[in-house]
């Protein structure tokens, strides 16, 4: 599964103009190979949106990448609506929980997605700390509807979860989250992480 990671700044005039063509990416529920798309607005930068989609595989991403990906976009009247924009393709790795992310796009209203750059001698360290600490860690929290780990080749990792309301996530972080920084050893300098808590829009969900 390839994993695409949207980041757009966006000025607070034209907010709501993104918001709406945001919502014009219903057309992608008809493309070979995707299987969703979920974002919002970040709670802690207000004026950067954050969108996270899942594709089968990179030939089909490629695909419609090439047929038609700008005809969706010039239909949504986006173009001019942000200021900047980041996109990240990286390869599923597993899970972070029993079943898959998007079998709860629906369901979930709060998305965490954290975006780490890790120096090469502490790569596998850090996917077994991933796998051994964190995920269970997460499993463990209740309201973590599900989640997903992801990879490039250049050391840039996604980790991305999903959750059922703000409440749930910030008890996760007051009763969890400072133990497994203690055990994962996530605060070593050859680990950079950059955070989005993106409260989802259920408009700009497809499906």
């Amino acid at each position: 599964m390839l994993i695409k990671w949207i980041k757009c700044q966006v000025n607070e005039e034209n907010k709501s103009s993104f918001s709406n063509a945001q919502e014009g990416w219903g057309e992608l529920k008809q493309v070979d190979g995707f299987i969703g798309q979920i974002g919002g607005w970040d709670k802690n930068n207000p004026f950067e949106a954050g969108i996270i989609s899942f594709w089968r595989d990179d030939r089909s991403y490629q695909a419609f990448m090439e047929q038609q990906h700008d005809e969706i976009f010039e239909k949504s009247n986006q173009r001019n609506t942000y200021s900047n924009i980041s996109v990240q393709i990286f390869e599923k790795m597993f899970n972070i929980s029993t079943t898959d992310m998007t079998d709860f796009l629906s369901k979930g209203s709060l998305l965490r997605v954290a975006d780490c750059f890790v120096e090469t001698n502490k790569q596998l360290e850090f996917k077994h700390m991933q796998k051994e600490v964190w995920n269970k860690g997460m499993m463990a929290s209740p309201g973590m509807l599900a989640g997903v780990f992801a990879e490039k080749k250049n050391g840039r990792y996604l980790v991305a979860s999903l959750w059922d309301n703000d409440r749930s996530h910030q008890w996760y972080v007051d009763n969890k989250l400072p133990a497994l920084i203690q055990s994962s050893g996530v605060k070593d300098p050859a680990i950079k992480a950059t955070g989005s808590l993106i409260k989802v829009n259920p408009k700009w969900i497809v499906f």
